[in-house]
């Protein structure tokens, strides 16, 4: 009985960390504009870590079982952080990553000026 608590607690857990895991991916997507072909890319390695950290998952607390409890579980896990506590994550993140946006961009906008004062010169 005491294992089964924590399983349900490592398939929970498992589907809170999906969702912030999808949630790091679609921030920068809205932050930064992307080529399509990075947007592949990055769906590609969102899979790949959700597929990672599902393997990992499973074969630390079950022992590669897979029952359907588990499965409610984690889609529970993951229901219950995209309605309560994903608006906030994004918020705080989205502020976050547009800070370091606009920080790397003051420091590129002198030396983007320096550049085409260079090229000026040249002529």
């Amino acid at each position: 009985m005491n294992n089964q608590i924590y399983i349900v607690l490592a398939f929970f857990v498992t589907g809170i960390c999906i969702g912030i895991l999808f949630d790091i991916f679609r921030v920068t997507r809205k932050t930064f504009k992307t080529p399509n072909i990075l947007i592949y890319i990055e769906d590609v390695l969102f899979w790949i870590l959700t597929g990672i950290l599902l393997l990992f998952t499973i074969f630390t607390f079950t022992t590669g079982e897979i029952r359907l409890y588990m499965i409610i579980i984690l889609l529970l896990g993951s229901f219950i952080y995209f309605s309560i506590i994903s608006k906030y994550f994004m918020l705080i993140n989205s502020k976050i990553l547009n800070f370091i946006k606009s920080t790397i961009i003051f420091i590129l906008n002198p030396l983007k000026k320096l550049r085409k004062m260079k090229k000026f010169f040249k002529m």
